[in-house]
């Protein structure tokens, strides 16, 4: 039989992984949409006593910046989506 290709794979494993947290979802998405609240309180904390030495605390602060913008996008694009209707 021949390997299946890696995306197939990779989309069986997510499947996988999905069902195997089905308790989880709940929080997984309240965590995503939460993430930018989050985000939006981090440029107020100091990051640098945490970081090690080899990490620069301006990358670290400019992907920050970056993912609270990305994220604030992708929880507006999840409001503006239509509610699916429950099956009959």
């Amino acid at each position: 039989m021949a390997p299946r290709p890696f995306l197939a794979r990779a989309r069986l494993g997510v499947r996988r992984c999905w069902r195997a947290a089905s308790g989880w979802r709940v929080y997984l998405l309240a965590g995503i949409m939460a993430l930018p609240d989050v985000l939006d309180a981090l440029p107020g904390v100091d990051l640098a006593p945490l970081l090690p030495e080899w990490l620069p605390g301006t990358k670290v602060a400019a992907f920050l910046a970056v993912a609270r913008l990305a994220a604030r996008a992708y929880a507006t694009k999840l409001a503006t989506l239509p509610a699916r209707e429950p099956p009959r």
